[in-house]
């Protein structure tokens, strides 16, 4: 009877060896999870006119498909009467969420469309364009020549604004976490 006794004491350090491994890589794939998770852009798309007054809402994204832009959520409000545009912009950087930046733009304005240039940045001038009519927001960015330190940022850009959340959101799909995705389709299957 003590030889069993001491047989199972000798064999919790196996069983505290594998709960700690388990342990560790949960606690490896929670790592990669959190690492890769930053910001992500929800907002909803709007486009709206009434008389001398034009709003549009959304989130920035590409239409080149040449790659992926951090979030960026923007408010247009234009009055036609003070002939401007009221632009707030969000910009959210890995965790970070930043302030909004507030400007006035001159602005165009036609039968079914608005156009403003946001000359701020350094590096580039924003051209952007509300239709109305066909209840979209375009906008070109271009790179300034006359600055040296500008060369990272591409010639130019083309843009829209646009709804829901980003399309290359994070994805388990991207990275090695077995234990997180087992779990994940145990949750979903049974929901």
């Amino acid at each position: 009877m003590e030889a069993t006794a001491t047989k199972r004491t000798r064999n919790w350090w196996k069983v505290a060896f594998f709960v700690m491994l388990f342990a560790f890589e949960l606690a490896r794939e929670w790592a990669v999870i959190e690492a890769h998770s930053g910001a992500v852009a929800n907002a909803s798309f709007n486009v709206f006119r009434n008389e001398g007054y034009v709003a549009a809402s959304g989130r920035w994204e590409r239409t080149d498909g040449d790659g992926k832009l951090e979030p960026v959520t923007v408010t247009v409000q234009c009055r036609q009467e003070t002939g401007q545009c009221l632009e707030a912009t969000t910009n959210m950087m890995d965790r970070s969420v930043f302030a909004p930046d507030v400007s006035f733009y001159p602005a165009t304005f036609s039968a079914d469309s608005v156009t403003y240039v946001n000359d701020d940045p350094a590096c580039a001038r924003y051209t952007a364009r509300i239709d109305t009519k066909l209840e979209q927001v375009i906008a070109v960015r271009e790179r300034k020549t006359n600055q040296g330190n500008c060369a990272m940022l591409e010639p130019r850009l083309s843009l829209r604004l646009a709804g829901g959340t980003d399309a290359d959101a994070f994805s388990l799909d991207d990275h090695f976490v077995p234990i997180i995705k087992i779990i994940a389709a145990v949750l979903e299957g049974t929901s």
